[in-house]
């Protein structure tokens, strides 16, 4: 059409140049899109590590767990997550951390030589543990001259035997047990086991009636 036009064609006369005529002069003004500033979630959450030394298991008993950063090296580390407010965005509702279970090493003293004696737990100068946290350490209890459970049957049948009067055959023939170490108590041995303990877990919205009953009993409890 070009070459046509240049070579003076009577066809290339009704051609037209087209621009882009633009907007309109009185276009009306569009606000732009409204911009999302709010947290992606109804309850933000902070992710903490921590590595425990004495912490309180499901049933509310202090436990010291293992921690051995220097000798082979074994740590244990937990996830804990805090909510970052109390109330929801989007929702109608309170913020709640929501507990998970967790399993770890623990170490407590065990004497042989003593039934029905608890066992305290380790003070930190038995062991090497590094924590990221430093907890208060639980009071070492006492130990109480109390009847022991029956599920121990060896030292229940000796007890038993005591409160009877009656010698104890199993005394004078069992070999003598071994020790760990020695302390004012006497012979103790260290004992290693699982045990299970709640932390909390993702932070989740609860209804309010179920927020404002569980605060309600928090609170009640603790002015207890």
């Amino acid at each position: 059409m070009l070459y046509r036009a240049i070579n003076g064609d009577s066809s290339s006369a009704g051609v037209e140049r087209r621009e882009d005529p633009g907007p309109p002069p009185h276009a009306p003004h569009q606000p732009p899109p409204p911009r999302y500033e709010g947290p992606p979630t109804p309850c933000p959450a902070r992710v903490e590590y921590a590595t425990p030394v004495f912490a309180r298991n499901y049933q509310g008993v202090w436990r010291y767990v293992v921690q051995i950063p220097y000798e082979g090296y074994f740590t244990q580390t937990v996830e804990v997550t805090r909510c970052m407010q109390s109330r929801c965005h989007y929702l109608d509702g309170g913020c709640l951390s929501s507990p998970r279970w967790v399993s770890l090493l623990v170490a407590e003293l065990h004497y042989p030589g003593a039934a029905a004696t608890p066992a305290p737990a380790p003070q930190p100068a038995d062991f090497q543990w590094r924590s990221c946290t430093t907890p208060a350490p639980p009071p070492r209890p006492r130990p109480r001259r109390t009847a022991p459970q029956p599920a121990d049957f060896q030292d229940y049948q000796q007890y038993l035997q005591k409160r009877a009067g009656q010698p104890s055959d199993a005394t004078s023939t069992e070999k003598p047990a071994h020790c760990d170490g020695h302390d004012e108590l006497g012979c103790y041995q260290v004992r290693l086991y699982y045990d299970w303990f709640l932390v909390p877990g993702s932070c989740k919205c609860w209804r309010p009636d179920y927020f404002a009953r569980y605060v309600r009993r928090r609170h009640s409890t603790t002015e207890l």
